[in-house]
């Protein structure tokens, strides 16, 4: 029996107990044997339901201890599994971080013999600043600096270095575009900016920087040497600055003392860096590209300007030619008419009679247009002998 069955059973029990009471308690004493009967037939009863419920209960309380007794199994079957993934995945983890602590031993130690290797390169890069110290060898430096990046961005015969002008005078690189020549010199004065580099205060910078505007404006003045346009070279020159904290400090930074921007443009100098030759020769090219379509332009035009002429000397010929086929034509009929009347003055002549009782032989003229007939072409005269003496 079901434990809700029982409870409400019991209640029911409770509930007649109850209601006996009460009527007995109306009716009187009279009552008072049956009820005392009555209430130990429920007695009895609450007491086998409370007997089945006892045991159903007990039953309930064994089944459920068994289900929690299996589910702690499975419970402690699965925790188990559990532990057991875990202790592999710990276990294959470490091994993975041995293995990568083991890897990063070994690139410290690599990375160790680096620096080393680093420290000995700054040291001979200490010696290579030193023995760049000279001013012939600067002006190397930056010559091969040019010529890298000129060698990787145009193509071999597109340009030259140490081209020798006829006068004698060398300039360190010339590019070629549509005919004409960009002159480019690289030596520049790194010794004013290096002084400039070491000034320790204001003062002695300002003092320096100033030096360093007026060797810049010396050099601007050699760079326009190279500017020759009977040499076959464009109108402006190129000066080439190997470094682009150093192009800052000359160009782009401003001065009170000397505008160079200014300076170089009225030297025909355009101040280049290596991060603004190639553009700056992308824009020569394009400027020479149009210059060169303008020619072509112009070219064209002067020639269609001379068909014209020929055109309209060829019409004045053609019209005089019509004039002198009209005056040819004119005169061919004048002479037509004109040896007609020939032809009748001889045939008048052939008529008159030379004397008295002789008889003149007859002329018979053919017709003019039967010469211009194949007929009257074919090797016969103008006239023809009749009579008898033909």
């Amino acid at each position: 029996m079901e434990p809700g069955t029982l409870v409400v059973g019991i209640a029911l029990g409770a509930a007649a107990l109850g209601i006996g009471l009460f009527f007995g308690r109306r009716r009187g004493t009279s009552v008072r044997a049956p009820a005392a009967e009555t209430l130990a037939a429920v007695h009895q009863a609450l007491s086998a339901e409370v007997g089945l419920l006892q045991g159903s209960l007990q039953g309930s309380i064994a089944e459920l201890r068994a289900g929690n007794a299996q589910a702690m199994a499975e419970l402690r079957a699965d925790v188990h599994r559990s532990l057991g993934s875990t202790e592999q995945q710990l276990l294959t983890q470490v091994g993975a971080t041995h293995r990568t602590l083991g890897d990063l031993g070994a690139k410290l130690a690599s990375l160790g013999e680096q620096s080393l290797r680093i420290g000995d390169l700054a040291k001979d890069v200490g010696s290579l600043h030193d023995l760049l110290r000279a001013p012939k060898l600067r002006g190397g430096f930056g010559e091969l600096l040019m010529e890298r990046v000129l060698e990787d961005s145009l193509p071999a015969n597109a340009f030259t270095l140490q081209y020798g002008y006829r006068d004698g005078t060398r300039v360190d690189a010339v590019v070629r575009f549509a005919g004409k020549l960009v002159p480019i010199d690289a030596k520049f004065p790194m010794e004013s900016f290096n002084a400039l580099a070491r000034a320790t205060d204001d003062a002695d910078r300002k003092v320096k920087r100033r030096a360093f505007l007026q060797a810049v404006k010396r050099h601007v003045d050699a760079v326009a040497k190279y500017v020759a346009p009977h040499e076959g070279t464009i109108d402006y020159g190129f000066m080439y600055i190997p470094a682009e904290n150093v192009y800052y400090e000359a160009i782009i930074r401003e001065s009170e003392d000397l505008d160079l921007r200014e300076y170089c443009a009225t030297r025909r100098v355009i101040p280049t860096s290596p991060n603004t030759l190639l553009a700056y020769l992308q824009l020569v090219s394009a400027g020479l590209r149009g210059m060169a379509m303008h020619e072509r332009s112009r070219e064209l035009q002067d020639g269609i300007q001379q068909v014209v002429l020929e055109m309209e000397r060829f019409r004045l010929q053609h019209e005089q030619l019509g004039r002198h086929l009209d005056n040819a034509a004119k005169k061919y009929a004048e002479s037509l008419r004109t040896l007609d009347r020939a032809i009748a003055a001889i045939e008048t002549l052939a008529r008159t009679p030379l004397a008295a009782g002789v008889e003149q032989p007859r002329l018979a003229l053919a017709p003019l247009e039967a010469l211009a007939t194949d007929e009257g072409a074919g090797g016969r005269l103008p006239f023809a002998l009749r009579g008898d003496d033909r």
